[in-house]
């Protein structure tokens, strides 16, 4: 087999890898924190429920972050099986390939080129709506993650607002009043810190994971753009050619 075609296949199901180890490492984590009964007292203490709302939200994208990672994975699949027909057959046809979202974008190609005429193809637009297909849910991880930042923010705020209602108006010489007080502000710290730290490592796992799907996308346009440069439009151009002739 050819060191170009093995590299093609020693390269699928790579990005689902990466998707399955970062998933572990937060199971991992997650049963961590609620086999130790930190997760529990996040929850306990913050009275708003900030955290809790943070969790659920976080493994709602993380849940739809991985459904897009499965589709980036076997789009990157379909491309090395679109690159390794190419290369065996010196560039087939596009109802030869097999089918995916690489070969519906070859076949715009050829279309795009039979309405043309003789012109030369310009595939930027098409590319453009071709990235965009692939990135369809990408901005909803980034919202989120940015959305969760943005809570834990909020739960500060709220914890500090918290921690100082009970100093106003407080009676120096009154023990059992300073006492009081003092709980609510330790009360009001944990939700400041909690939904800090839950918004905060919420918001850098999907942001990891919206990392990994760009870079995925990015490695799907750059792999298509040249497979296309070098063997599909030079093939489409010379059947033109031939036509008019």
């Amino acid at each position: 087999m050819p060191q170009n075609s093995r590299r093609l296949v020693d390269s699928e199901h790579v990005l689902l890898l990466k998707g399955m180890l970062m998933l572990a490492v937060i199971g991992f984590a997650f049963f961590g924190a609620w086999r130790y009964g930190l997760l529990d007292r996040v929850w306990r203490e913050d009275l708003t429920g900030i955290s809790v709302g943070i969790t659920l939200v976080f493994l709602i994208a993380a849940g739809h972050g991985s459904v897009c990672l499965v589709r980036l994975s076997g789009a990157l699949n379909h491309l090395a099986a679109v690159q390794r027909r190419v290369a065996a057959d010196g560039g087939p046809g596009a109802r030869a390939l097999p089918d995916g979202c690489v070969s519906r974008y070859i076949r715009d190609l050829h279309t795009k080129a039979a309405l043309s005429g003789p012109r030369t193809i310009d595939q930027g637009l098409l590319l453009e709506s071709f990235e965009s297909e692939l990135k369809q849910g990408h901005l909803f991880g980034w919202f989120v993650a940015d959305l969760l930042l943005s809570l834990g923010l909020l739960g500060t705020v709220i914890g500090f607002i918290a921690m100082l209602g009970p100093i106003s108006g407080l009676d120096a010489g009154d023990q059992s009043a300073i006492k009081a007080a003092l709980g609510a502000m330790s009360g009001g710290m944990a939700v400041a810190l909690y939904t800090t730290l839950t918004g905060l490592i919420g918001g850098m796992l999907l942001k990891i994971q919206g990392f990994i799907l760009d870079g995925a996308v990015d490695e799907l346009v750059r792999r298509t753009t040249r497979l296309t440069e070098v063997h599909v439009l030079p093939r489409i151009e010379r059947m033109q050619a031939h036509a008019t002739v």
